[in-house]
């Protein structure tokens, strides 16, 4: 006990010895450099800082990876449910392809019911863009050996872009549906309806300029109301073009000129600048897909 008692003693002298040289140190003038104590008691404090920060980094980090790690489970968990929610469409899509060759069958349809009600898809690159504001025209490097025909339809990732106006072996020229007209002699028409709206119809014909927009017209006002965002595609009616091609979206629907029928103003989903890459819309099966190609 005396023993203890004394290297205590002992222990708070040589402190309170180094705590006063220190406190001589610092009251000195103008000095250069540290004195030994200053040295030792900053040294001290250093490695004391030193044994205490790293174990408070480390479960500062523990921490932390526990958190990024949350987020990964998250997120992984999210991954999950889209594929699960991919799988179940897929097998929702088969069994829909199945019972579509089957009901072709049942209903005996000819070779152009069969076209009208598939498509596939043929990639192409722009060659080259005629900016003429009475006739645009954008060429492609597909052509007939590709399956291209002249009143194909063409569309970006967006949307329609237009049709095949003229077709070589190699490469075809596109009119665009911002070149559309009633008074134009190389104008169409598109059979349109609006996804999500059954019995919704109408005709897309024209294209305002200034207000740069298609103009739908022929809508019948006591089915489905067409309404502003609504999604425009073809309808597939009239055998020209396949179904489900996106046109635009609806802006605005008014009253035809007598009120027997309404105009819709449908701005184009597709972006007529810097295009690159295009897909001409080829009715029927893909000669070179599989069996199980809708």
């Amino acid at each position: 006990m005396f023993r203890l008692l004394g290297n205590r003693k002992l222990f708070i002298l040589l402190i309170v010895i180094v705590l006063f040289v220190a406190l001589m140190g610092v009251t000195l003038g103008d000095r250069i450099g540290l004195t030994w104590p200053e040295k030792f008691v900053k040294d001290t404090v250093a490695f004391t800082q030193r044994v205490v920060n790293k174990p408070a980094t480390a479960v500062s980090g523990f921490f932390e990876d526990i958190s990024e790690l949350d987020s990964v489970y998250k997120e992984n968990e999210s991954y999950r449910m889209e594929v699960a929610e991919l799988k179940r469409q897929l097998i929702d899509y088969r069994e829909l392809t199945t019972k579509n060759k089957q009901l072709q069958q049942d209903l005996n349809f000819t070779d152009l019911q069969k076209r009208n009600s598939n498509k596939y898809y043929r990639f192409a690159h722009v060659i080259s863009v005629n900016e003429d504001v009475n006739n645009p025209t954008v060429n492609i490097d597909v052509g007939s050996k590709d399956g291209v025909e002249v009143g194909q339809a063409v569309t970006s990732i967006d949307g329609m872009v237009g049709v095949i106006s003229t077709a070589t072996d190699y490469t075809s020229t596109i009119q665009l549906i911002t070149s559309l007209s009633l008074t134009s002699p190389d104008g169409y028409a598109i059979s349109a309806t609006v996804t999500g709206k059954e019995g919704s119809f109408g005709i897309v014909e024209s294209y305002d300029k200034n207000k740069k927009r298609l103009l739908m017209t022929g809508i019948d006002p006591n089915k489905p109301k067409l309404e502003p965002y609504d999604v425009v595609v073809t309808s597939g009616s009239g055998g020209v073009f396949p179904a489900g091609i996106v046109l635009g979206e609806v802006m605005q629907v008014t009253p035809s000129e007598f009120g027997l029928t309404e105009t819709a103003l449908i701005k184009p989903t597709a972006s007529f600048v810097e295009w690159k890459d295009l897909f001409v819309v080829i009715p029927g099966v893909d000669p070179n897909a599989g069996d199980d190609t809708p």
